[in-house]
């Protein structure tokens, strides 16, 4: 047990020592990085790229410059490392399964009261910043596209093709990829008259942000729905739909924030069905029908 404690004390001074060690090769402004992230390396966890530059008043490239001069790919990576070195060094003190004298029956009423109460937060965060300008918005948008492409990888790549499935029982044609080539290649096929959707809880999933970019240029609408306002996927957006439930690095694919994306999902779908009343029920109906006999 000791020698964890020291291979963990280790890693921290080594890591922090590590960003100290280049402080002679930091320009002025990657000093101004560098000096931030170890005065705030907690926040930093939970900033994008956007955010963290304008928080210290440099561009991105800076940022960007200091996380491949410390030897990593690019500021994910960076931020994975100082996730990792927060959660070492910050003991979980309101975890209530390590207080003395816990059963396993009060540790698994732990496990479902804490994953109830991190989906009903990331709902209630959602619905409390949802912008309703913006939501109508994008239900014009939706029913005014002749074509509707979703885009999203990993977990967002699954609300993505979820999304599509939805839209579909309502009578709206729409489409969903998740493949970088795939999302590359519909982009470059829509136009002023169709809508992307990005989804994406950093808002920097590079992929995505890509395709968008593509679908942009060749005249498209852009929705985007996140949880970071100040993202790369926001610059490029016509639209933009906030969602609850941030995550760290260490948390990718996280269920709140799942959760949150599909009920933004929900409410996109609710408003296109009550615009278009009952030509919309006429499909739900039709698409009941279709798959009725699939079940016992």
């Amino acid at each position: 047990m000791k020698l964890n404690k020291l291979k963990e004390f280790h890693d921290e001074v080594q890591f922090i020592a590590k960003i100290s060690s280049y402080q002679n090769t930091f320009t002025k402004s990657e000093k101004k990085v560098s000096d931030f992230v170890q005065a705030n390396m907690e926040s930093t966890i939970y900033m994008t790229v956007t955010e963290l530059a304008e928080r210290i008043g440099v561009g991105e490239t800076t940022v960007l410059r200091f996380c491949r001069k410390m030897g990593f790919k690019g500021y994910q990576s960076f931020k994975m490392a100082v996730t990792k070195e927060v959660a070492k060094s910050t003991p979980d003190v309101f975890d209530e399964t390590k207080k003395e004298g816990f059963n396993e029956t009060d540790e698994m009423h732990s496990i479902v009261q804490k994953a109830l109460a991190n989906n009903v937060q990331a709902l209630k965060e959602t619905a409390s910043i949802i912008d309703t300008n913006e939501l109508e918005k994008a239900i014009h948008y939706i029913i005014s596209s002749k074509r509707i492409v979703f885009y999203g990888v990993g977990v967002s790549g699954n609300t993505a093709a979820d999304a599509r499935d939805k839209f579909i029982r309502i009578g709206r044609s729409t489409e969903a990829f998740i493949d970088s080539h795939m999302q590359a290649m519909s982009a470059t096929t829509l136009t002023e008259e169709d809508l992307a959707v990005g989804i994406s809880v950093s808002g920097s999933t590079k992929d995505t942000v890509d395709a968008l970019k593509i679908a942009k240029e060749n005249g498209a609408k852009i929705l985007s729905i996140t949880h970071f306002t100040r993202s790369p996927i926001t610059k490029i957006s016509d639209v933009v739909l906030l969602t609850g439930g941030r995550e760290t690095a260490l948390q990718g694919g996280s269920m709140s924030a799942k959760i949150a994306q599909l009920f933004v999902i929900d409410m996109l779908c609710n408003g296109v069905a009550g615009q278009l009343k009952d030509k919309a029920l006429q499909f739900k109906e039709a698409t009941a029908k279709a798959v009725a006999d699939k079940a016992y």
